[in-house]
């Protein structure tokens, strides 16, 4: 799943702790933050989709500035991809 969500910051952990288990946690959250940045498959048993734009057809939604791959309905509620 990619986003344009900033790979989170992870302080570094109190004295008190122990340093070395605190440094393998954000290590180990650091490398799960980065796996869920990076663009890849998807497979899911449902998806829900909202908000969508509506547009007339490919040309329009170029227009109004989908880029290709991106999914829009049009007026009659069809789901349609930007080629």
């Amino acid at each position: 799943m990619a986003s344009n969500v900033p790979t989170p910051y992870f302080p570094a952990p109190p004295a008190q702790y122990s340093q070395s288990y605190m440094a393998q946690v954000v290590r180990a959250f650091a490398v799960f933050a980065q796996q869920v940045k990076n663009p890849g498959p998807v497979q899911a048993s449902t998806i829900t989709l909202t908000n969508l734009s509506t547009y007339a057809n490919n040309a329009a939604a170029v227009a109004g500035g989908l880029p290709e791959g991106a999914v829009y309905k049009t007026s009659t509620g069809e789901l349609r991809i930007v080629v």
